[in-house]
C-alpha cells in the first residue's frame, strides 16, 4: 500500500511540475532585476523578483517560459554588462607589476570608462571601446598615432537614435585619451532589429489552476489523461487489495 501511494505522490508531483517557478538570474541589484522584470512582462511573460542574500535580488519565470525569455533578454541586452573603472582595476594588481602589465592595465581601464559613458547614452544596449596607444621608441618619441574603435548596440527606435551622436561619441572619446584626433576615431552602430517570435504576445490557456501556451494545451490535456487513467488504476488496485485482505 505504501508502495503504491508513493507512485501516486510522484506522477501528481511530475502532473504538477509544469507550472513550478525557475530562477533565471541571481545576484542581481534591484535596480537591473526591475529592468528584467519589467522587460519580460512587456512580453507577455510572467516573472517574478525575489530577495536573495547581501541585499541582490533573483528572477523567477514558469519553466515553461524559459527559452522565450531568454530570447526577450538577449534582445534587450539585458541584464546590462558590468564596467570595471580605474579604481577597481588597479585595487586587483599585485603590489609589484611590470610597465607592460601596468600599460595594459591602464588602457583596459579607460576602455571600460569610455564604454561605460557611451552605454549611458539613451537608446544604447552596449558599448566597447578598443584604443591603440602610441608606442615609444628609446628616446620617448611616438611611433605610432593613437586611434580607436567603437561598438554601439543600441534599439533600432528612430526616438532614442545614438547614431545621430557619432559626432559627441568620437568627441567624447578623444577628450578621453590624450592626443587622440577624432579623426582617428571610427564608431560602428548595430541596430537590434525586433523579433517576431519574442516580440509576439502567445495565447494561454489554464489547466486545472496552471498557465499554459495553447501550442502545449493538447500535451498537457493527454498527461492529465494519462495521469487520470494511471492514478484511476491503482486507486482500483489499492480497492481490491483491502477487500482481499478484508475478507482474509
Amino acid at each position: 500500500m505504501r508502495r503504491i501511494g508513493s507512485v501516486v505522490t510522484a506522477l501528481l508531483a511530475c502532473l504538477f511540475a509544469a507550472g513550478c517557478q525557475t530562477q533565471l538570474y541571481g545576484d542581481l541589484q534591484e535596480k537591473e532585476a526591475n529592468a528584467v522584470v519589467a522587460a519580460l512582462q512587456e512580453a507577455a511573460i510572467e516573472a517574478e523578483k525575489r530577495p536573495g542574500g547581501e541585499g541582490m535580488y533573483a528572477v523567477f519565470v514558469d519553466q515553461a517560459d524559459i527559452a522565450r525569455a531568454m530570447r526577450v533578454l538577449e534582445a534587450a541586452a539585458l541584464p546590462r554588462r558590468h564596467y570595471d573603472d580605474l579604481g577597481t582595476v588597479f585595487g586587483k594588481g599585485a603590489m609589484f607589476s611590470t610597465p607592460l602589465e601596468e600599460k595594459a592595465r591602464y588602457l583596459y581601464a579607460i576602455q571600460e570608462d569610455l564604454s561605460k559613458t557611451i552605454s549611458a547614452i539613451d537608446g544604447v544596449l552596449e558599448a566597447r571601446v578598443h584604443l591603440v596607444l602610441p608606442e615609444m621608441d628609446q628616446l620617448g618619441r611616438s611611433v605610432q598615432t593613437p586611434s580607436a574603435a567603437v561598438f554601439v548596440k543600441h534599439f533600432d527606435d528612430e526616438r532614442h537614435d545614438p547614431v545621430n551622436r557619432r559626432l559627441e561619441i568620437r568627441r567624447l572619446v578623444a577628450a578621453g585619451v590624450p592626443n587622440l584626433d577624432p579623426e582617428r576615431i571610427v564608431v560602428t552602430f548595430f541596430p537590434v532589429l525586433p523579433r517576431d517570435e519574442a516580440a509576439a504576445t502567445p495565447v494561454f490557456r489554464t489547466i486545472l489552476g496552471l498557465r499554459v501556451a495553447e501550442e502545449s494545451a493538447i500535451h498537457m490535456w493527454w498527461a492529465v489523461g494519462v495521469a487520470g487513467a494511471v492514478a484511476a488504476a491503482l486507486v482500483g488496485m489499492c480497492l481490491v487489495l483491502a477487500s482481499r485482505k478484508g475478507r482474509k
